[in-house]
């Protein structure tokens, strides 16, 4: 099967790169460049969910030939389920299961903006998380690189507006840090609200970006729900 991976917020393909050597053989890691950054810097970042959406729709959409799963970190976790909503509504092959990381279900608000903070106090935040690591926040040309990606990822998740749709049928399977203060167990649990499938969230050792702290440890569990996503498929 394939897995394809979206990035957090100022992110790219780069988190889930290595992934490759922890997974088993059957599994096909397949990361999904965002506008702006990596090979796709020369273009605009979007500011818009449901456009981050339609940009991914268009470069995946060539890659359904075998099962396939969709996971998210944090603002991509949003973007994921924006995505298998676009995939459904095209009639395209539905994903085995999704997998969001470290974000609260689509009907539940953010209620941390910070899109709305000053250019020296979103790095801060952002510093605070892990997304920004400090030898890049002091290199004023990096963040003048990374600042406009960061901000307009912010907005496109801070200002999504969710919409009532039918809710979908194969597993949604959540993946919250222990150590994540910013997330709300409850936004996690609420995921099951978008699936007659199975739902069920599990916590791992780690902040926000937990999925940068130990990867490892994540693979034996994860590979578990794609397999089990692949039995109720089939």
């Amino acid at each position: 099967m394939r897995l394809f991976c979206f990035p957090y917020a100022g992110g790219g393909s780069a988190t889930y790169r290595e992934w490759g050597k922890w997974l088993p053989a059957d599994i096909e890691v397949a990361t999904v460049q965002l506008p702006g950054r990596e090979w796709r810097i020369q273009e605009d970042p979007l500011d818009d969910m449901r456009k981050m959406a339609a940009d991914a729709f268009g470069n995946i959409r060539g890659y359904l030939e075998k099962p396939y799963a969709l996971l998210g970190t944090s603002m991509g976790g949003l973007l994921i389920f924006e995505l298998a909503r676009k995939l459904r509504e095209a009639g395209d092959p539905l994903p085995v299961c999704l997998l969001p990381f470290a974000c609260g279900a689509p009907h539940t608000p953010e209620t941390e903006l910070f899109h709305k903070l000053p250019d020296e106090e979103l790095i801060d935040e952002i510093r605070n998380f892990g997304v920004m690591t400090d030898a890049v926040a002091d290199h004023q040309e990096l963040v003048d690189l990374v600042l406009p990606v960061l901000r307009a990822d912010c907005v496109a998740h801070e200002t999504y507006e969710y919409s009532e749709e039918p809710s979908f049928d194969f597993p949604i399977w959540v993946y919250g840090g222990m150590g994540d203060d910013t997330m709300e167990r409850a936004r996690l649990d609420a995921w099951a609200a978008h699936t007659a499938g199975e739902s069920s969230v599990h916590m791992i050792n780690g902040g926000h970006l937990f999925v940068d702290d130990r990867p490892e440890l994540l693979m034996q569990s994860l590979v578990r729900r794609l397999y089990k996503s692949l039995e109720f498929a089939g």
